[in-house]
């Protein structure tokens, strides 16, 4: 399954920290696209490629570029995420694999990789040895969301409109009640991430778990500081 990964012209420099972290902690290295606008001014690893959507308008344009895009891909189901969450930990392939399969073959429409359904109102359909599938309410809020998540396609871009930015998008709450399956996992999940901007800001706490107590390990924060800096000083 193909990770995509959208990214801006503000962004497009941490995205170099983004793939440190990936091809540290996912193995084997995924297939990774980063979806923008002005090509990376880093190299980027051979699992990576970028694709531009144009020129960057903004963030009011996000949607139509987004639906342009995947409307012109085969992918049925791929891996979404924006450019400021960095995994932190290694990435659990063998649960990743597990629920692709039960993704496609149950008709799931979105299941996310980080702790988003066990924080909000769901029930249990599944329990493992040591994890527990869970299955995220209908009346639940951010039933989409731009965290990591595997998606269908057609759910992915059924609230999509074109004057749209991710925001607007995370809190339509059309998708309520919508009979769509949102299934994530409890006490043990894919990945571990955290999350670098707020509301175009840097987080001062920016290496913390963005749904847990841990942290980025030291000599990962030296590097990705290293690459927030160095692009701060251009």
């Amino acid at each position: 399954m193909k990770i995509y990964i959208l990214t801006s012209d503000k962004n497009i420099h941490i995205v170099e920290g983004l793939q440190y972290c990936i091809n540290k902690y996912w193995k084997p290295n995924p297939s990774v696209v980063l979806l923008g606008y002005n090509e990376p001014p880093f190299n980027l690893d051979d699992n990576f490629e970028f694709i531009s959507l144009g020129k960057d308008r903004g963030v009011g344009n996000i949607g139509n570029d987004l639906i342009n895009f995947f409307n012109s891909i085969e992918d049925k189901y791929f891996i979404f995420t924006v450019d400021d969450f960095f995994p932190i930990r290694e990435v659990d392939v063998d649960l990743l694999d597990y629920l692709k399969g039960k993704m496609i073959k149950e008709d799931i429409s979105r299941i996310p990789l980080i702790d988003q359904v066990s924080n909000k109102p769901n029930s249990i359909i599944e329990k493992n040895n040591n994890f527990t599938l869970i299955e995220m309410s209908q009346e639940a809020d951010y039933r989409k969301s731009a965290v990591w998540s595997m998606w269908s396609k057609s759910y992915f871009l059924k609230y999509m409109w074109n004057s749209m930015n991710l925001w607007e998008w995370e809190l339509d709450r059309k998708c309520k009640n919508d009979g769509h399956r949102i299934v994530g996992t409890d006490g043990k999940h894919i990945l571990q991430s955290c999350h670098l901007y707020e509301k175009g800001n840097l987080k001062l706490d920016w290496w913390k778990d963005s749904e847990g107590s841990d942290t980025m390990l030291l000599e990962d924060r030296v590097v990705i500081t290293d690459i927030i800096h160095r692009q701060n000083n251009v």
